[in-house]
């Protein structure tokens, strides 16, 4: 797998999106604006929940991101793990009334394998239990072995945090190897070790 720095993910990440007829917009402030139920911004979406809820009128039906996040929930798993952290910067792409799943899907996976060169036979998807259109998405549109594609429940699979847009989601997890992980023989995405590190979250809003 090439190996390549923050940076160069960032401009690769936002200059793909920007080919996909996406708006490029800049991180909003941490601070929310017009948001009394959050103290920080904690994802990517949140500055953007106006748009989602109709409340305001997005520059572009596809919109992607750098978004500066800080979660204070997860400080107590800091150094526990290898994928808690506190201030990061989150990478989105965002429809707004303009397409779902298939682009969704589709353009997720043609980054991850064409441009950031990631080997295939690492990558584990997970989808929400009830969501078969995702599955078959995965499954028999993109040809995914269904061997590593899993399905998890609301605690694993169904995005929320505070108020506003939600929906069930479908992750894309790196295998980093069985040293990383545990000694269930049948250790997979979901597990609370540290050997599938999940990198992409497609959220389905609703």
């Amino acid at each position: 797998m090439q190996q390549m720095g923050l940076n160069e993910i960032r401009s690769k990440f936002l200059k793909f999106f920007e080919s996909k007829d996406h708006y490029v917009k800049e991180s909003a402030s941490l601070v929310p604006h017009n948001d009394k139920s959050l103290l920080l911004i904690n994802s990517g979406m949140a500055p953007l929940k106006n748009y989602f809820a109709g409340v305001e009128v997005p520059p572009s039906k596809r919109m992607t991101t750098c978004q500066k996040c800080i979660r204070t929930g997860d400080i107590e798993n800091v150094g526990k793990t290898a994928r808690h952290g506190t201030f990061f910067e989150m990478l989105g792409n965002f429809s707004f009334g303009d397409y779902f799943k298939r682009e969704s899907i589709r353009w997720g996976w043609e980054f991850v394998t064409e441009h950031l060169h990631m080997p295939e036979e690492k990558i584990w998807v997970t989808v929400y239990e009830e969501d078969d259109d995702s599955y078959d998405l995965w499954a028999k549109e993109m040809g995914f072995p269904e061997e590593r594609l899993v399905r998890l429940g609301k605690d694993d699979n169904f995005w929320e945090i505070g108020i506003g847009p939600c929906g069930p989601c479908s992750e894309i997890h790196y295998d980093r190897g069985p040293e990383y992980g545990c000694d269930n023989p049948d250790c997979k995405p979901g597990c609370d070790c540290d050997r599938y590190l999940e990198f992409w979250n497609h959220v389905y809003s609703i």
